[in-house]
């Protein structure tokens, strides 16, 4: 038998024997050393992708004790892509609690990606709950220039919804995308002309800050 091998398998029986076989009982391994085996992520997942799906798992469980633990991991985490989705429908979750937390999380930890656009414009559209599509309406300002193509919905929920906190958000997304937002301005005119002072402050902002990226890159262009 070659060496090599030879040690291999011996290296493994002794394994095995440290870790203990089927049948044998807790007492024959009580004197055992440790065998671990760390174990890698599958081919073509990375670490972070395997800890958000343990964590879509549990988010989606429906056990609120776990849902909260979960937040809490999660918030303490930095820079956390790929589950925005149910972290946002938990911050509309009627119970307080798992409000709390998710609204945390979302505030603290959650980045969106560019993949994750459909999904946010579908949940800004979500009048179940006023948190839905304020977080929808955040998260899509976090995107920034790359949310241009959430700007006709975002124009839409701006002039049809009646959580204000969300509109304020909503028009701040359209600050952040700027000039490639430039269509909404006429849309953001009309709100400020009706709006309450917050809002109308925010709609003016934009306006003139979309406006001077416009004027900007027209400038470039010519």
């Amino acid at each position: 038998m070659d060496k090599g091998v030879s040690v291999g398998l011996f290296r493994y029986l002794t394994c095995l024997q440290r870790r203990g076989i089927a049948g044998m009982s807790s007492a024959d391994r009580r004197n055992g050393s440790r065998c671990d085996v760390a174990v890698k992520p599958t081919s073509g997942e990375s670490a972070a992708d395997q800890k958000n799906t343990v964590w879509r798992q549990r988010l989606s469980g429906g056990e609120p004790d776990v849902q909260l633990q979960t937040l809490a991991e999660i918030d303490r985490a930095s820079e956390v892509r790929g589950i925005s989705d149910l972290v946002i429908r938990l911050a509309g979750s009627r119970d307080d609690a798992v409000r709390a937390a998710a609204a945390q999380a979302l505030e603290s930890s959650i980045l969106p990606s560019l993949v994750e656009l459909p999904v946010l414009v579908t949940l800004l559209a979500d009048r179940s709950d006023g948190e839905i599509s304020y977080w929808a309406a955040t998260l899509l300002g976090r995107l920034g220039q790359e949310a241009v193509d959430a700007a006709p919905a975002l124009c839409e929920f701006l002039t049809s919804s009646s959580f204000l906190a969300a509109r304020e958000r909503a028009v701040s997304a359209l600050h952040s995308i700027g000039a490639a937002a430039s269509d909404s301005i006429p849309v953001l005119h009309a709100v400020s002309e009706v709006a309450p002072a917050r809002l109308r402050q925010l709609c003016r902002e934009a306006i003139s800050e979309i406006g001077a990226d416009a004027g900007l890159v027209a400038k470039r262009a010519a």
